[in-house]
């Protein structure tokens, strides 16, 4: 007879535990299965209650809501309050008819005493300026060698352009009706020609003292014109301001 080789204890031990493990795990997964398939036992509430749906879900609620009554109220409009009209004359005189004045009439305006005629007044011609410029205003454009001189007493803005040579000239453009020409006049001075739309003018600036003079052009069409200043003969000229007046007509004055 052949000799049959023992199990080895050491290797038994090892699979029986395995085993063991195997149906334990079992077991566990059979009884959780097994309580989660039993029903849940209701037990009823002594407090009845109701189901309400919420309005979010349309068409399910099972309530019907009831009419509200509603009271409409009418206000009625007050009567009208008829203003009260004061005599503008004060406290009334005993003796003397009184004025009546109505609600619907103003009060009768003050007039002019007998004897007194109404005579209008006339209001002078004060031409008032609309614009003035001057010697260093940008718009006049100087040709030629001029010298522009400050802290010139009475001067506009203290400031004069001056030509020491013949043929120098400022040319200018403006609109309106007239145009006046300020320079300072003084002893030993030259002249000036003034064209003015091809009209010419010459002007002298001799004087025996030292004084501003304005030239003053005729009444011109309203429009815009171009002005001309030449130094034409004789010492230096100058050029202080440039004014544009408003051309106005007297009118009468109650």
């Amino acid at each position: 007879m052949e000799n049959k080789p023992k199990p080895d204890a050491d290797l038994l031990t090892p699979l029986l535990l395995g085993v063991l493990s195997i149906l334990g795990i079992g077991v566990i997964f059979f009884s959780v299965r097994a309580s989660s398939m039993r029903q849940a036992e209701i037990t009823p509430s002594a407090t009845p209650f109701r189901f309400l749906y919420l309005g979010t879900e349309p068409g399910l609620s099972t309530l019907t809501p009831q009419p509200t009554p509603t009271f409409i109220v009418i206000e009625e409009s007050p009567a009208p309050i008829k203003p009260s009209v004061e005599p503008p004359f004060g406290t009334p005189v005993p003796g003397l008819p009184q004025p009546t004045v109505s609600g619907d009439s103003p009060p009768p305006f003050p007039t002019q005493p007998a004897g007194q005629p109404n005579t209008p007044t006339f209001t002078p011609t004060i031409p008032s300026v609309l614009a003035k410029y001057d010697d260093t205003y940008f718009g006049i454009l100087y040709d030629g060698q001029w010298t522009s001189q400050t802290n010139v007493s009475g001067a506009y803005q203290n400031t004069l352009h001056i030509s020491f040579t013949i043929e120098n000239y400022a040319l200018f453009t403006f609109v309106g009706q007239q145009v006046i020409l300020t320079y300072q006049a003084g002893p030993s001075l030259g002249t000036i020609r003034i064209d003015l739309d091809g009209i010419e003018f010459q002007v002298s600036q001799s004087s025996p003292q030292t004084q501003l003079v304005d030239w003053a052009s005729p009444i011109l069409i309203l429009g815009t014109h171009d002005l001309i200043i030449e130094h034409l003969s004789g010492g230096s000229v100058n050029i202080d301001s440039i004014t544009i007046p408003d051309i106005r007509t007297a009118t009468p004055t109650p």
